[in-house]
């Protein structure tokens, strides 16, 4: 991963490495680029993994795209990141479950001092992690349908927001989440250009696959 110095923990958005947190050498780059570290958590047989592939089960083999991935391919926990990060990193932790007790497990794996920031697909999963302050919450919505409910859900603000595929959003959306909540994410964004025009629609996270695309300076009032 490519450090972007300029694009380092900005005051109105957040820079945030899509995936970086699924490896042990990436999250440490990314820590360094002074990124914030994204990764994907599963519950697995008690473990708490951090990944992509998703397991085929009953058996433990994990697959990408089709792919079976090798038998012997190494599995990445949570704790390892956690604990190889300075106390000033951020996360976001994607929650790649569907019950409360996974989320209690995931949950029990994150120390106190950790600065996350945690979302789902499965809503209800978050409620989990509403016993910690310092914690934000983001509904994550994949359609129209989830981003039209979600911001129609009572308990946006402070502590809950949302997070959506980017071509789900425009300056005019954003605008209206922004009146309910101040924590509006996007994935998939990939270029500059795009990047721009939404933060200063009031964008506060840009969850990037190259984070050197981001906005070199904050967008301005």
């Amino acid at each position: 991963m490519t450090s972007d110095p300029g694009a380092r923990r900005h005051t109105r958005f957040r820079v945030v490495a899509h995936r970086a947190g699924n490896e042990l050498h990436t999250s440490q780059e990314a820590a360094a680029a002074g990124y914030v570290i994204e990764a994907d958590v599963h519950v697995f047989r008690g473990r708490v993994e951090v990944r992509h592939e998703k397991a085929l089960r009953p058996t433990s083999r994990l697959w990408e795209r089709w792919y079976l991935l090798p038998g012997d391919t190494r599995r990445v926990e949570l704790v390892e990141i956690l604990d190889a990060a300075e106390p000033d990193v951020e996360f976001l932790l994607d929650l790649k479950c569907f019950t409360r007790r996974a989320a209690r497990r995931i949950r029990s794996e994150v120390p106190a001092w950790a600065r996350v920031t945690v979302s789902a697909r499965s809503w209800w999963t978050l409620s989990v992690f509403a016993d910690r302050a310092d914690a934000v919450a983001l509904l994550s919505c994949g359609n129209r349908a989830q981003l039209w409910l979600a911001g129609r859900l009572p308990g946006l603000g402070t502590a809950l927001g949302i997070t959506a595929h980017e071509r789900l959003l425009s300056p005019e959306i954003i605008a209206r989440i922004r009146h309910r909540t101040p924590h509006v994410y996007a994935w998939a964004l990939t270029t500059r250009d795009r990047c721009l025009l939404l933060a200063d629609a009031g964008l506060t996270g840009l969850v990037l696959d190259d984070p050197t695309v981001a906005p070199t300076h904050p967008p301005p009032n």
